[in-house]
């Protein structure tokens, strides 16, 4: 071996580890190769969670716009003296500010909701981190970790869905939201926003409906109560679940207490101690008020005139009413009274028998919704409450439900209409037929009929009552809607213009006899009588249809009509001799508001129905300008007109039945042909009011059925309400007006030993200038032929 080879190996030799070394064990060996790539998916990690939010974080709402919060709210409206007719709302909700929530609710929602609220800055991560691990140890999604500013940004800004996406908006917009808005601002949406169940939203409607006053003066047990509702309105609810209510404010106390120190420290411990024993009584559930269904469909009609779609939508108004709330339900009552008279009399009440001859029905192709038609019973159904029906040929239902105004007693389908009876009813659902089976049709049994009040200041035109229908809830107000011939009650406007054009008086002696126009004969009511030579007084007083005709003949069809106009008659009306017997129809509203002109002495005005509108921010709406008033007659000529129609509501006139309400009356009965309408419209010095009844298909009311029996009755009890216990008082006078003593017999001036001459006002100058003949002085006129007399 060569020098060169052996020191090469010396070298290399030396150049070895040492055997006591040690070498890097394997186990550090991968420790860093997992930190290495821990730190690469750490930073891929963060990059993905930056894209993640980048991504999510385009085109999201601008949380800028909660600053202008409107959220839908409720409408009230109301009556002349602020007490609650109704709601319109699609949502129920008040907005209160946030100077109007007490601090006991305030802390009551923290504590249930977000006890860090004032501390994060909208997304508590913390609590993120305590709520999955609770998830993980429970094994179950136990705990939400959502802020009150993440709740505030899903119910306005995004919607309910559950995804990841929706979270991480969520999350996004609750930091910007905590930027653009304050704390206080971020919560007063919250507790005006939040859904407390049963269809309110929002502290004051949650605090009206569970207790019945308002946030601002709720206690500490009532407010734990109320706030720990939000989490699950539909199993904490106080009035259907009041057990889990009362564990869930047990929590929402006890979270009072245990963060006392750090969160707020100003509540004395003693009171939360003391809620904790209390067990706050709620008041009974507010039942929805149907008393004044006509008045809320007028708000609502006018309200949206008003303010337009999309505000009346949002809500938030208060609409003061003319209505005296108290007055609408004597109205309704009387109503109702008066319509079941009807019923008794006329035997529409169950149980139902079948007529002796059994009379084919009319058979009917198909069936039309809202139509009537008539029907027999052929069988009952007791255990659905049902009636089963033959209309024309097609099956059909009626619900028992729908027949407690005829069914009294409470009698089951069976025993309340034997098989075979004959009844009317109104299509609800025509049903349906497939060719092999036909869907039997919905029906209502319509044995009675309908009517409609309405009760008017003539001071001011405010209607203080409406009632269109014996149910009331909403549909076919008969008051403002139905068209209905007037019967009799269109005479005093003929008499009326006869009055202002000095053509008539009260004295003024017209023919009651028999007379025929072309191929028109006109009868009296009771068509065996005729009077002769009757006075106006009289002619009014017994509703005498002869002399009417003949004073529209003579003073003019078309100046009638155009007078009719004038009081306040809207709809059209036909311009001929028919028109003075009611022929053409007007609505109810219309005839009273008429009426109205002569009770506030000739000034015609518009009805009114809302005086006042509050926006939600408390500003009033401006409303629409009232027509000005017109002077249709002066205070004399309406006077005198007055005068006549007291004669109706005195013994001997149609409606003397109106005496004993002890106090001046003046008005009209009116009976359409074959009775199918009865009115009775008359007013005292404070009050108008209007009564019609009828059948919406046009049949007749039966069997002396009259204005004077049917519609005035419900009259009485209607003015009775209206006045209470307000002193009688007599019509006043105006200047303009002269008394005279007349013969009744002629209209003339009383002779001086005239021992039966009555009183009789007249206009100025159109008192009679003639005196009767005393029995014992012979008639010029007459003298000659009665000497050549054989």
């Amino acid at each position: 071996m060569s020098t060169s080879t052996r020191t090469t190996r010396a070298k290399t030799a030396s150049k070895k580890t040492p055997p006591d070394a040690k070498r890097p064990s394997r186990f550090w060996r991968w420790a860093k190769r997992l930190a290495l790539v821990g730190v690469a998916l750490a930073a891929l990690g963060l990059l993905g969670l930056v894209g993640m939010f980048w991504y999510y974080g385009r085109d999201l709402p601008n949380v800028a716009t909660l600053r202008d919060y409107a959220p839908p709210q409720t409408t009230r409206v109301v009556d002349r003296e602020g007490e609650l007719v109704g709601e319109i709302f699609s949502e129920r909700r008040t907005v209160v500010p946030m100077d109007r929530i007490p601090r006991v609710m305030v802390l009551s929602v923290l504590a249930a909701e977000d006890a860090d609220f004032y501390q994060h800055e909208g997304v508590d991560y913390p609590g993120i981190v305590r709520a999955l691990l609770r998830d993980i140890s429970s094994g179950r999604r136990a705990q939400g970790a959502s802020t009150i500013t993440q709740q505030v940004v899903k119910l306005l800004l995004l919607s309910p869905e559950r995804t990841v996406a929706r979270k991480v908006r969520e999350q996004i917009l609750a930091r910007r939201l905590e930027q653009e808005l304050t704390k206080d601002e971020i919560l007063h949406l919250y507790l005006n926003h939040i859904n407390f169940g049963h269809g309110r939203y929002g502290v004051q409607e949650a605090s009206q409906f569970y207790f019945g006053k308002d946030v601002d003066d709720l206690t500490l047990a009532e407010a734990s109560l109320i706030a720990g509702i939000p989490q699950a309105p539909a199993r904490l609810s106080p009035r259907s679940h009041p057990e889990a209510a009362r564990r869930r404010q047990a929590y929402v106390l006890r979270q009072l207490e245990e963060k006392h120190d750090a969160y707020w420290p100003d509540l004395p411990l003693e009171d939360i101690r003391a809620a904790r024993d209390l067990q706050p009584p709620l008041v009974d559930r507010p039942e929805a008020p149907d008393e004044g269904a006509e008045i809320m469909a007028v708000a609502r009609r006018e309200l949206r005139e008003l303010v337009g779609d999309e505000a009346y939508a949002r809500g938030g108004y208060t609409v003061h009413t003319t209505i005296d709330l108290d007055l609408q339900r004597a109205t309704r009552t009387a109503l109702r009274r008066g319509l079941e008279a009807h019923d008794e009399r006329q035997r529409h009440r169950g149980p139902l028998t079948a007529p002796r001859r059994a009379r084919d029905l009319e058979s009917v192709e198909s069936l039309r919704s809202g139509r009537s038609y008539d029907a027999r019973v052929t069988g009952a159904d007791d255990e659905r409450g049902e009636l089963l029906l033959d209309v024309g040929g097609h099956p059909a239902r009626a619900a028992m439900s729908d027949l407690a105004r005829y069914n009294p007693e409470g009698l089951a389908p069976s025993a309340f209409a034997a098989i075979g009876s004959r009844v009317r009813v109104a299509v609800l659902e025509p049903g349906t037929d497939d060719g092999d089976a036909e869907d039997p049709a919905l029906v209502r049994i319509d044995l009675g009929p309908q009517g409609a009040a309405i009760v008017i200041d003539p001071r001011d035109r405010d209607v203080l009552a409406i009632v269109g229908s014996y149910e009331g809830g909403s549909g076919f107000d008969r008051a403002l809607q139905a068209v209905r011939q007037p019967g009799s009650t269109f005479k005093p406007f003929v008499y009326a213009l006869g009055i202002r054009e000095r053509q008539l008086t009260p004295a003024t002696v017209m023919l009651d006899a028999p007379v025929v126009y072309d191929e028109w004969r006109p009868q009296n009511y009771e068509t065996w009588n005729n009077e002769g030579p009757v006075r106006l007084r009289i002619a009014l007083a017994q509703s005498i249809n002869l002399v009417a005709v003949r004073a529209i003949e003579q003073l003019g069809a078309d100046r009638t009509a155009a007078f009719a106009r004038e009081v306040g008659i809207e709809s059209e009306l036909e311009p001929t001799l028919s028109l003075a017997l009611g022929a053409s129809g007007v609505r109810p509203v219309e005839l009273v508001n008429a009426y109205a002109t002569f009770a506030a002495g000739g000034r015609y005005e518009a009805p009114r129905f809302v005086t006042r509108v509050v926006g939600p921010q408390g500003r009033e709406v401006a409303l629409p300008r009232r027509p000005a008033p017109r002077d249709v007659l002066d205070p004399a000529e309406a006077y005198v007109v007055t005068s006549l129609l007291e004669s109706v509501t005195a013994e001997g006139g149609t409606a003397g039945r109106a005496a004993r309400l002890n106090r001046p009356t003046a008005g009209k009965t009116g009976t359409s042909n074959e009775a199918r309408d009865a009115w009775f419209v008359g007013y005292t010095p404070s009050v108008v009011a209007g009564v019609w009844v009828g059948y919406d298909d046009r049949r007749t009311l039966g069997r002396r059925e009259s204005g004077g029996r049917t519609a005035l009755p419900i009259w009485i009890d209607v003015i009775r309400a209206a006045e209470g216990d307000r002193p009688a008082l007599a019509f006043p006078r105006p200047a303009g007006i002269v008394s005279a003593s007349i013969d009744p017999a002629s209209g003339l001036l009383a002779h001086p030993d005239q021992t039966d001459a009555i009183e009789e006002v007249f206009l100025e100058g159109t008192a009679p200038t003639e005196t009767a003949r005393a029995p014992d002085v012979a008639d010029p006129s007459t003298f000659f032929m009665e000497q050549l007399a054989p």
